[in-house]
């Protein structure tokens, strides 16, 4: 069982993750990030996309609201579209956490993904893998930038940590 308060401290760093790497690609060049560089989302927009797109959906489970469809790079065609998009989610998932507790989180949560297939399982087991999902790929889009020659910020849950101590 995860405890509140951890699911808050990684929900907490994952959107402290995710405006570090917003940061970092203000700056990059927009046809490195449209550019196809071979990966599973074709692109650094097409990750950060992923990673949005895959946010939202798993916040619409938690708060029972139905969507339609995965957002995807459709949705967010442009780097601006998707700092707009990224910012009202992370204000969603900081309501949310907000008011997060242990016994929501023991709470069986039951969700179709996206082949129609259904799932029950403790709200903590997809709260941990929504965190673990934009980690993963969130390292992909630092090492796509890194790969352009770009400086990347330090996404290290451990990073956070120190971070979080110092203040």
């Amino acid at each position: 069982m995860l405890a509140a308060s951890t699911a808050r401290e990684l929900l907490l760093y994952m959107l402290w993750a995710d405006r570090l790497v917003l940061a970092a690609v203000r700056n990059v060049r927009e046809e490195d990030l449209t550019r196809d560089a071979g990966v599973s989302f074709k692109s650094i927009l097409g990750t950060l996309a992923h990673i949005l797109g895959s946010e939202r959906m798993w916040l619409s489970r938690f708060l029972g609201v139905s969507l339609d469809r995965v957002p995807s790079i459709q949705d967010f065609p442009d780097l601006m579209s998707w700092i707009t998009g990224w910012e009202e989610t992370a204000s969603q998932i900081e309501a949310f956490l907000a008011g997060l507790t242990d016994e929501q989180l023991a709470t069986p949560l039951t969700w179709t993904n996206t082949r129609g297939e259904s799932h029950t399982h403790p709200l903590w087991h997809p709260v941990s893998h929504m965190v673990n999902h934009a980690t993963y790929h969130r390292g992909q889009v630092v090492s796509l930038l890194r790969q352009m020659g770009y400086s990347v910020p330090a996404t290290d849950l451990i990073v956070y940590f120190y971070e979080r101590a110092a203040v």
